[in-house]
C-alpha cells in the first residue's frame, strides 16, 4: 500500500528524479500500481504515483509515473509527469516527460515538455505557485 521510506531511506532505496533534491529525513511516500486511492493526499515530501488516485495531491514535489493516474488536481513546488493527470496541475516547475498526457490547465513558472507528451488545456504562465492556497 504506502511506502514512507522518510529518514530510514539507505543506500538501495529509489533515487529522487532528475534535478530533484530531498532533504535529509524527507518523507517519501509511494502509491503503488495495484493501489487507487480515493481521496485527498497533503504532505510535506515526495509523492510518487505508480498507481491511481482519484482527488487532490498536495506535497513539495509530485512524481507521476508512466502507470499512474491521478483524477484531480495536482498542486507541489515541482511536478513531474509521465503518466496521467486528469485535472489541473499548479507547480513552480512542472515537467511533461514523453509519455505525460495532461486533460487541464498547467499553472506554471517553468514548464518543459518533451517530445510526445500531450496537453490538452491552457497553460498559463505564473510568477510563482503558492501551494497553500485553494484557488488562485
Amino acid at each position: 500500500m504506502f511506502l514512507n521510506l522518510g529518514a530510514a531511506r539507505d543506500d538501495n532505496a529509489r533515487r529522487p528524479a532528475s534535478g530533484e533534491i530531498l532533504a535529509v529525513g524527507e518523507a517519501y511516500t509511494v502509491i503503488n500500481g495495484d493501489l487507487t486511492v480515493i481521496g485527498d493526499l497533503i504532505g510535506d515530501g515526495h509523492i510518487e504515483v505508480k498507481g491511481t488516485v482519484k482527488g487532490t495531491i498536495n506535497s513539495r514535489s509530485v512524481e507521476i509515473l508512466k502507470t499512474g493516474v491521478v483524477e484531480g488536481a495536482v498542486i507541489a513546488e515541482s511536478a513531474i509527469i509521465r503518466g496521467q493527470v486528469i485535472g489541473p496541475v499548479r507547480a513552480n516547475t512542472v515537467i511533461a516527460a514523453t509519455n505525460a498526457r495532461i486533460v487541464g490547465s498547467v499553472f506554471h513558472n517553468v514548464l518543459t515538455i518533451e517530445p510526445g507528451a500531450k496537453l490538452e488545456g491552457r497553460r498559463p504562465w505564473r510568477p510563482h505557485i503558492d501551494r497553500n492556497l485553494d484557488n488562485e
